[in-house]
């Protein structure tokens, strides 16, 4: 997708990166339903299929490692086990090349720099805040909820119009911190996000006007890999849903806590969760104000 870290997509490439990766969508639904295979054995018939693969374990594969730091699953959201750093548990010729894998750019990386690219083309020169401008569309959203709550007064209690009237203010107010940068920072710093404030912002811009010419191709490329993550994260789920049934909580293969680990594991592996979180910023279509013309045509013909 990303030849190097400042390449960025454009035209056309984002349609066939979407492809591709709706193609890796694919080829993970059917690796996810392979455990329907699995799951038609019994616990006896397992045990005599783990037995066959010992002593091998996930703890040994080199290439799923590589997999999960080329798409940006970072240090701290690996559980130690055995008191080793994940890699240990590898052969000493693999360690090199995962650890080094650490050290570059990640896909999760570029589609940020990607996204930032497509949030500054989209507003072009002239200044224009998208941040701002979804601010005052909620301010908007919020004064036409208030005239509502005015003309339907005589159907509510007084105390059941002040509970509302305080729950609207304060969905106010924890929809516009959204769009704070000092806010966004503090996220970014207590690690909850990985993406840029910029890049929160093309996203949601993207996803706000998904049916433009040049924003339905960038939705689709997000969505896939929302897809992709959700697909590996039903990977670890049902792994750790057959070792529960299979072996209740015997100890994994590779001397884990077996369930357990695995539950701690899927809990933590998510990698592209922030283009998830990005639709907490999200309006009802008809509650967003036209844009600019300028941005309006170079939104639905990016540059």
């Amino acid at each position: 997708m990303f030849a190097s870290e400042n390449s960025f997509l454009r035209g056309s490439q984002v349609s066939d990166s979407g492809l591709r990766l709706g193609r890796v969508v694919k080829i993970l639904r059917i690796l996810v339903q392979q455990f329907d295979i699995l799951e038609t054995m019994d616990a006896q018939a397992f045990h005599d299929f783990r037995d066959f693969l010992a002593p091998a374990s996930g703890f040994q594969s080199k290439q799923f490692r590589l997999l999960e730091n080329t798409l940006g699953l970072r240090k701290e959201q690996r559980i130690q086990h055995s008191g080793c750093p994940y890699f240990q548990h590898l052969r000493e010729e693999d360690q090199e090349d995962v650890v080094m894998r650490e050290e570059k750019p990640t896909l999760l990386s570029h589609v940020g720099t990607w996204l930032e690219s497509v949030l500054e083309r989209a507003c072009g020169d002239e200044g224009f805040d998208f941040a701002e401008y979804m601010r005052k569309a909620i301010r908007q959203a919020a004064e036409h909820d208030r005239r509502a709550m005015d003309k339907f007064r005589a159907r509510r209690g007084p105390e059941e119009e002040r509970k509302q009237r305080a729950e609207l203010e304060k969905k106010l107010e924890a929809h516009l911190r959204l769009f704070s940068p000092e806010e966004h920072a503090r996220l970014l710093a207590s690690g909850i996000r990985q993406l840029s404030f910029k890049a929160t912002m093309s996203c949601v811009m993207v996803h706000s006007f998904r049916a433009e010419p040049a924003m339905a191709p960038i939705h689709t490329l997000l969505s896939h890999l929302v897809e992709m993550d959700e697909l590996l994260a039903q990977w670890r789920h049902r792994h750790s849903l057959i070792v529960l049934r299979m072996l209740g909580s015997k100890s994994g293969t590779g001397g884990s806590s077996g369930h357990a680990y695995l539950t701690q594991v899927m809990a933590r592996s998510r990698i592209f969760i922030d283009l998830c979180h990005a639709m907490h910023y999200l309006l009802p279509h008809h509650a967003l104000p036209a844009l600019p013309p300028s941005v309006h045509r170079r939104v639905s013909s990016l540059p």
